[in-house]
């Protein structure tokens, strides 16, 4: 059994943008079947693993988390062998003038770093601002289109921040991908717990490594669909509010605990968020407060999660979203605190295994009582 750290440090070093999420999803699969013999992945990639009750006609929860991650395509490559790019998912551009860059060709990696002009001849205008996305262009160390394609490097390829991980003493880490990697590493040690401990599931557990997230936040919904959950529990990231420059934003810190979302909307034309289950959230502070897990409020508007679709899927589910509070998300340094990823799979673990077989959540099941 491997910490979760290792499985995060693994996992983060892994290049999987959404629709390439393969690497991740043998990883993740690999690894469910060291606990579990009925894993299938679907047409579009998300591995779903059932740990049973062994009960008939058990009720069922879904715990969910995302493989992919930000990145870039290239749009087009000029004739100087440099690479123009759009945005998968919601990569930082601000972050990119100077940076390293990995571009996944045909034949493997190929190191890139995203161009800068010469500070020297910088105008002063231009100091302090940053070039539209357009204008940004990648070099992979080459002098033609004809180069670039011979290392495999095409127009469809795709880019992936660098992978560094870091650790600090106090159980800090920053990396790229954290988001969501570390939900994959809480369903692995999750799934790991209760297939030791399934004598005392009353529920049938669906741990789901999802796809698509950053694309287009709908890629787990044929998971849904087969699985039909009575619960959906979320993991995901959100922004810390720790930094000088989004202080007093939210409360939102690394070392708080996970936080638990009383409400997300994305509010950029999509007009979908999540409003929690009353009676799952108010379960899930209890379990908080029995079990000394300290746990924050989430508020999050820009910020969307899969829960937004699931809620109104065909006879819908009692949902909830866990979050681990995160730095600079979407970009390559993002920074969780390992405190916070431990105390998640603790809140998870004892919330399931503490569900009984008349537990029920949701209006229908408030008022039948």
């Amino acid at each position: 059994m491997k910490t979760m750290k290792e499985y995060l440090k693994e996992l983060t070093a892994i290049h999987a943008v959404s629709s390439k999420e393969d690497p991740v999803i043998e990883y993740m699969r690999n690894h469910f079947l060291e606990f579990s013999d009925e894993v299938e992945v679907d047409v579009i990639g998300n591995v779903i693993c059932r740990i049973s009750s062994g009960a008939p006609n058990a009720k069922k929860i879904m715990v969910f988390g995302h493989m992919d991650e930000v990145g870039f395509i290239v749009r087009n490559i000029d004739k100087n062998g440099y690479l123009y790019v759009e945005r998968i998912g919601g990569a930082n551009v601000n972050v990119l003038p100077g940076l390293r860059l990995d571009v996944i060709g045909e034949k493997g990696v190929v190191p890139g770093v995203a161009g800068t002009k010469s500070y020297h001849f910088l105008k002063p205008e231009e100091k302090g601002s940053f070039p539209s996305q357009d204008k940004l262009y990648i070099d992979i160390g080459v002098k033609s289109k004809e180069e670039a394609e011979k290392l495999g490097v095409k127009i469809g390829s795709w880019i992936c921040f660098h992978a560094d991980f870091i650790e600090r003493d106090n159980g800090w880490i920053t990396s790229k991908a954290l988001d969501d990697r570390v939900a994959c590493a809480i369903l692995l040690q999750l799934g790991e717990h209760l297939a030791k401990n399934k004598d005392q599931l009353n529920w049938d557990v669906y741990l789901v490594a999802c796809v698509q997230e950053e694309f287009n936040i709908r890629g787990i919904l044929p998971a849904v669909k087969k699985i039909k959950p009575n619960v959906s529990i979320g993991l995901d990231v959100t922004p810390a509010c720790d930094t000088p420059d989004l202080y007093g934003y939210t409360d939102v810190k690394l070392d708080g605990g996970p936080a638990l979302t009383y409400l997300n909307f994305h509010g950029k034309g999509t007009l979908a968020g999540v409003l929690p289950d009353t009676g799952l959230i108010e379960e899930l502070e209890k379990i908080c407060s029995r079990e000394s897990i300290p746990f924050q409020r989430e508020i999050a508007v820009g910020v969307i999660t899969e829960n937004a679709f699931i809620v109104f899927d065909e006879l819908g589910a009692a949902v909830a979203n866990i979050s681990i509070p995160a730095r600079y998300t979407h970009t390559p340094i993002e920074t969780i605190s390992m405190k916070d990823v431990e105390w998640a799979e603790k809140l998870l673990y004892s919330f399931i295994i503490g569900l009984e077989k008349n537990t029920g959540f949701g209006k229908n099941y408030k008022f039948a009582k």
